[in-house]
C-alpha cells in the first residue's frame, strides 16, 4: 500500500502500463487498466505525479469523506502554471510523492464536512491555494501568504488534478454564474499574484506608469489589472504575438527585446517608470528593471530563474530605489479579486483550453514556451 496523505489512498498491482490514445493524437499520459482496487469510498480518476521526470499517470484512486471543516468539490478546470513544470521536474523541496497536483482551479461542490455552514453542494466555488494556520503573527496580521506553517494545495497536499479534491471550507470563495469556470480556475494564483504584485506591493494606482517585464500566464493579467487600477501600462517580450495580444487587452506601450533594447527605448520615449513589475527574475532583467525605473521607484520581483541574482546597487542607495519581493496573495486580496471577476469589473484573460489527458503534452508546450497566455486543463476525463 502507497498512502498519500491520509484523505488518499492509492493501491496498485503490477501491470504493464499501456499506451492510450484520446480523440485524434496518441496520449503521453500512462494508464494501467484494472489495475488498481479501490477500498470503499467515491472512486475518481486522477493525474499522479509518481516519480520526478517521468509523465504523470492517470489513476483510479478513492477520495474519502471531507473532514469536519472541509468540503469536497467536484473539478471542472484547472490552470496550468510554469510551477507544475518545476514540481514536475523535483524543484520544489517541499513536495512529497506521489502527489495530485493543480494548484488553481475552481468547481462545484459535491459534499460538506459535519462542522461546514453557509456552503451546500451545487456551489459554484474558486479554491484559494494557501492552508493556513490562523495563529502565527503573520496570520494574526492578515499575512496570510506569509503564514509560518503554510501548506499548500497542490505542493504539500493533493491538488484539483482530480475528479474530486477534499479542501478546508475556509479557502473557497463563490464564482458567479457569469464567470466562467475555466476562467475562475485561474484567480488563484495567476491573477490573485499579480493583483498582489502590482496593487500592493507596487502600489500602482491612477496615472502610475508601470513596465511588466516578461508577458506571459501572469503579465497578461497585469495589463488589464493595470488598466483597472488607472495607469499607464507597457510590457516587453520577445514574441510578437505576445505584443499583439498585450495590445489587445490595453497595453500602452510594447516592446520586443529581441529588436530592441529595452532601455534604448524607455530613454526614447517615457523616460522612466514608476513601478517595474519583474516577470522574468534573470540578471539582465533584474538590472533592466532597476535601470528603468525613476529615483524613489519600486522594482516587484515576481519571477525568478536563479537563487542569487546580483542587482546595480548604486542605484538602490544612491538613487532610493526599492527592490520588492512579491508572492502570493493574502485571503483578503484573493477575495478582492474575486469580488472584482464576480461584478464584471475585471475579466481573466486565458488561452488555450486542453482536455486534462493530455496534460503531460500541456507540460511540454508550456516549457517549451507554446503557450501566450494561461493555460486551462479541462474536465471530464474521457
Amino acid at each position: 500500500m502507497r498512502q498519500n496523505r491520509p484523505i488518499w489512498v492509492i493501491v496498485w498491482r503490477k501491470a504493464a502500463l499501456e499506451r492510450v490514445k484520446f480523440g485524434f493524437a496518441e496520449s503521453s499520459v500512462e494508464r494501467a487498466p484494472n489495475s488498481y482496487k479501490l477500498l470503499g469510498g467515491l472512486e475518481m480518476k486522477a493525474v499522479v505525479l509518481e516519480a520526478y521526470h517521468h509523465p504523470l499517470a492517470i489513476r483510479e484512486v478513492e477520495i474519502g469523506d471531507p473532514q469536519p471543516r472541509e468540503v469536497t468539490v467536484a473539478v471542472k478546470a484547472v490552470g496550468l502554471c510554469l510551477t507544475d513544470v518545476h514540481i514536475h521536474e523535483g524543484k520544489i523541496p517541499t513536495v512529497k510523492l506521489p502527489l495530485i497536483p493543480g494548484h488553481e482551479f475552481a468547481g462545484v461542490i459535491a459534499k460538506t464536512g459535519s462542522e461546514v455552514k453557509g456552503l451546500r453542494p451545487g456551489d459554484r466555488v474558486v479554491v484559494n491555494i494557501d492552508v493556513t494556520c490562523g495563529s502565527c503573527d503573520h496570520c494574526l496580521r492578515g499575512e496570510t501568504n506569509r503564514c509560518s506553517n503554510l501548506i499548500r494545495i497542490g505542493f504539500e497536499r493533493n491538488g484539483g488534478m482530480a475528479e474530486y479534491v477534499n479542501v478546508p471550507a475556509a479557502n473557497l470563495e463563490p464564482i458567479a454564474p457569469n464567470v466562467s469556470f475555466e476562467k475562475a480556475a485561474i484567480l488563484p494564483d495567476a491573477v490573485a499574484t499579480t493583483y498582489r504584485a502590482m496593487k500592493t506591493i507596487g502600489e500602482v494606482g491612477p496615472g502610475t506608469k508601470v513596465a511588466i517585464l516578461g508577458i506571459g500566464g501572469l503579465g497578461m493579467q497585469g495589463i488589464r489589472i493595470g488598466k483597472l487600477l488607472g495607469a499607464y501600462v507597457a510590457c516587453t517580450s520577445r514574441n510578437d504575438e505576445k505584443l499583439e495580444m498585450a495590445r489587445d487587452l490595453g497595453a500602452d506601450q510594447v516592446i520586443n527585446t529581441k529588436r530592441d533594447r529595452f532601455l534604448d527605448v524607455v530613454g526614447k520615449t517615457i523616460g522612466s517608470f514608476d513601478v517595474v513589475i519583474d516577470n522574468i527574475g534573470t540578471p539582465q532583467s533584474v538590472s533592466d528593471a532597476v535601470k528603468a525605473c525613476r529615483n524613489g521607484g519600486r522594482v516587484v520581483e515576481v519571477g525568478y530563474v536563479e537563487p542569487v541574482l546580483e542587482a546595480p546597487f548604486y542605484d538602490v542607495v544612491i538613487k532610493e530605489k526599492q527592490i520588492l519581493g512579491s508572492r502570493a496573495s493574502t485571503r483578503s486580496e484573493f477575495r478582492e479579486v474575486v469580488s472584482l471577476v464576480n461584478a464584471g469589473k475585471l475579466d481573466p484573460h486565458i488561452g488555450e483550453l486542453i482536455p486534462i489527458d493530455r496534460v503531460n503534452q500541456a507540460l511540454q508546450d508550456l516549457k517549451s514556451g507554446k503557450f501566450l497566455t494561461r493555460g486551462v486543463l479541462v474536465l471530464p476525463f474521457s
